[in-house]
Protein backbone atom coordinates (compact mmCIF):
# COMPACT_ATOMS: atom_id res chain seq x y z
CA UNK A 1 0.00 0.00 0.00
CA UNK A 2 2.94 2.35 0.44
CA UNK A 3 3.18 2.42 -3.35
CA UNK A 4 0.05 4.63 -3.40
CA UNK A 5 1.55 7.32 -1.17
CA UNK A 6 1.88 10.64 -2.99
CA UNK A 7 1.18 8.96 -6.36
CA UNK A 8 -2.16 10.47 -7.40
CA UNK A 9 -2.27 14.27 -7.55
CA UNK A 10 -5.14 15.57 -5.42
CA UNK A 11 -6.89 17.28 -8.34
CA UNK A 12 -6.80 14.01 -10.29
CA UNK A 13 -8.25 12.25 -7.25
CA UNK A 14 -11.07 14.80 -7.14
CA UNK A 15 -11.91 14.10 -10.79
CA UNK A 16 -11.80 10.33 -10.21
CA UNK A 17 -14.02 10.74 -7.15
CA UNK A 18 -16.49 12.96 -9.04
CA UNK A 19 -16.77 10.37 -11.83
CA UNK A 20 -17.32 7.63 -9.25
CA UNK A 21 -19.90 9.75 -7.43
CA UNK A 22 -21.76 10.55 -10.66
CA UNK A 23 -21.88 6.86 -11.56
CA UNK A 24 -23.22 6.02 -8.10
CA UNK A 25 -25.83 8.78 -8.30
CA UNK A 26 -26.95 7.55 -11.72
CA UNK A 27 -27.16 3.87 -10.75
CA UNK A 28 -28.68 4.15 -7.27
CA UNK A 29 -31.89 5.84 -6.15
CA UNK A 30 -31.90 9.53 -5.41
CA UNK A 31 -32.83 10.92 -2.03
CA UNK A 32 -36.10 12.84 -1.72
CA UNK A 33 -34.64 14.61 1.32
CA UNK A 34 -31.69 15.92 -0.66
CA UNK A 35 -33.97 16.77 -3.59
CA UNK A 36 -35.90 19.11 -1.28
CA UNK A 37 -32.82 21.04 -0.24
CA UNK A 38 -32.48 24.46 -1.85
CA UNK A 39 -30.17 24.68 -4.87
CA UNK A 40 -28.40 27.45 -3.02
CA UNK A 41 -26.77 24.94 -0.63
CA UNK A 42 -24.49 23.25 -3.23
CA UNK A 43 -23.74 26.65 -4.73
CA UNK A 44 -22.69 27.98 -1.32
CA UNK A 45 -20.55 24.86 -0.72
CA UNK A 46 -18.75 25.36 -4.04
CA UNK A 47 -18.21 29.03 -3.17
CA UNK A 48 -16.84 28.20 0.27
CA UNK A 49 -14.68 25.41 -1.13
CA UNK A 50 -13.30 27.63 -3.87
CA UNK A 51 -12.62 30.48 -1.45
CA UNK A 52 -10.83 28.21 1.02
CA UNK A 53 -8.68 26.72 -1.76
CA UNK A 54 -7.78 30.16 -3.16
CA UNK A 55 -6.92 31.38 0.34
CA UNK A 56 -4.62 28.38 0.77
CA UNK A 57 -2.89 28.97 -2.56
CA UNK A 58 -2.56 32.69 -1.73
CA UNK A 59 -0.72 31.89 1.52
CA UNK A 60 1.63 29.49 -0.28
CA UNK A 61 2.40 32.13 -2.91
CA UNK A 62 2.89 34.76 -0.22
CA UNK A 63 5.51 32.52 1.45
CA UNK A 64 7.04 31.73 -1.99
CA UNK A 65 6.76 27.97 -1.59
CA UNK A 66 5.34 25.29 -3.86
CA UNK A 67 1.64 24.54 -4.09
CA UNK A 68 2.30 21.19 -5.76
CA UNK A 69 2.01 18.47 -3.08
CA UNK A 70 3.82 16.02 -5.31
CA UNK A 71 7.04 18.11 -5.13
CA UNK A 72 8.02 17.57 -1.50
CA UNK A 73 11.58 18.68 -2.04
CA UNK A 74 10.44 22.09 -3.26
CA UNK A 75 8.92 23.07 0.10
CA UNK A 76 10.80 26.09 1.37
CA UNK A 77 8.61 27.47 4.16
CA UNK A 78 6.10 26.33 6.74
CA UNK A 79 2.83 28.10 5.99
CA UNK A 80 0.82 28.69 9.15
CA UNK A 81 -0.83 32.06 8.63
CA UNK A 82 -4.10 33.12 7.04
CA UNK A 83 -6.48 30.21 6.49
CA UNK A 84 -3.78 27.86 7.80
CA UNK A 85 -4.57 29.14 11.30
CA UNK A 86 -7.86 27.18 11.10
CA UNK A 87 -7.00 24.11 9.02
CA UNK A 88 -3.74 22.47 8.03
CA UNK A 89 -5.20 21.45 4.67
CA UNK A 90 -7.41 24.21 3.27
CA UNK A 91 -6.96 23.13 -0.35
CA UNK A 92 -8.07 19.59 0.45
CA UNK A 93 -10.91 20.93 2.59
CA UNK A 94 -12.05 23.06 -0.35
CA UNK A 95 -11.97 20.02 -2.62
CA UNK A 96 -14.10 18.13 -0.10
CA UNK A 97 -16.66 20.96 -0.06
CA UNK A 98 -16.93 20.74 -3.85
CA UNK A 99 -17.40 16.96 -3.70
CA UNK A 100 -20.13 17.38 -1.09
CA UNK A 101 -21.81 19.99 -3.29
CA UNK A 102 -21.83 17.52 -6.20
CA UNK A 103 -23.50 14.82 -4.08
CA UNK A 104 -26.15 17.31 -2.96
CA UNK A 105 -26.67 18.56 -6.50
CA UNK A 106 -27.16 14.98 -7.70
CA UNK A 107 -29.55 14.27 -4.77
CA UNK A 108 -27.55 11.22 -3.81
CA UNK A 109 -26.85 10.12 -0.27
CA UNK A 110 -24.90 7.22 -1.78
CA UNK A 111 -22.64 9.63 -3.67
CA UNK A 112 -21.62 11.08 -0.30
CA UNK A 113 -19.64 7.84 0.09
CA UNK A 114 -17.27 9.38 -2.44
CA UNK A 115 -16.58 12.13 0.10
CA UNK A 116 -15.78 9.50 2.72
CA UNK A 117 -13.47 7.75 0.24
CA UNK A 118 -11.75 11.06 -0.55
CA UNK A 119 -11.10 11.89 3.13
CA UNK A 120 -9.85 8.39 3.94
CA UNK A 121 -7.59 8.25 0.88
CA UNK A 122 -6.22 11.74 1.49
CA UNK A 123 -5.54 11.05 5.18
CA UNK A 124 -3.58 7.88 4.49
CA UNK A 125 -1.89 8.42 1.11
CA UNK A 126 -1.46 12.18 0.86
CA UNK A 127 -1.66 14.02 4.17
CA UNK A 128 0.22 11.55 6.39
CA UNK A 129 3.25 11.43 4.04
CA UNK A 130 3.17 15.22 3.77
CA UNK A 131 3.09 15.51 7.56
CA UNK A 132 6.02 13.10 7.91
CA UNK A 133 8.01 15.17 5.43
CA UNK A 134 7.13 18.48 7.11
CA UNK A 135 8.11 17.06 10.50
CA UNK A 136 11.53 16.17 9.08
CA UNK A 137 11.91 19.53 7.35
CA UNK A 138 10.65 21.67 10.26
CA UNK A 139 11.33 19.52 13.36
CA UNK A 140 10.62 22.28 15.86
CA UNK A 141 7.87 24.36 14.30
CA UNK A 142 5.74 21.75 12.49
CA UNK A 143 4.92 19.53 15.50
CA UNK A 144 3.88 22.64 17.45
CA UNK A 145 1.75 23.82 14.52
CA UNK A 146 0.25 20.34 14.15
CA UNK A 147 -0.69 20.32 17.85
CA UNK A 148 -2.32 23.74 17.54
CA UNK A 149 -4.27 23.38 14.24
CA UNK A 150 -6.54 20.53 13.21
CA UNK A 151 -5.99 18.52 10.05
CA UNK A 152 -9.36 19.30 8.42
CA UNK A 153 -11.37 21.62 10.67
Amino acid sequence: MDSLKLKIPPLVLVVITLVMMKAISTLLPTSPTLANLPLLLPIVLVGIGGAVMVAGVFEFRRKKTTVNPMLKTASSALVSGGVYRFTRNPMYLGMLCILMAAALLWNSVYALLGCVFFVLYMNVFQISPEEDYLTELFPDSYPAYKARVRRWL
